[in-house]
């Protein structure tokens, strides 16, 4: 499986922000995942990346590219415990 590309309303600004664990742009699985692993202390960052180059061509990192939210969970150092990502 693959992650899903975000729309660009996802997309937003394109700029890493925290995010409130509860908010309804946060997927559901994202959420679950997060909950079971989060500390008091701990922030939800939304981070959209560019994924890897897709096709033939992608061998040589030219293929087309989708953009992709990952969710950082960060403890309260701003130190990464984990990274999400929703699948398709």
């Amino acid at each position: 499986m693959r992650a899903r590309p975000a729309t660009p309303q996802e997309i937003g600004d394109g700029e890493d922000r925290p995010v409130d664990v509860h908010s309804p742009e946060v997927p559901a699985g994202i959420r679950a995942g997060v909950l079971e692993k989060m500390q008091p202390g701990d922030q939800l960052w939304r981070c959209p990346r560019l994924s890897a180059p897709r096709g033939l061509l992608g061998l040589f990192g030219v293929g087309p590219r989708d953009v992709v939210i990952e969710w950082w969970l960060l403890d309260a150092r701003g130190d990464l415990i984990e990274a999400f990502w929703e699948e398709a």
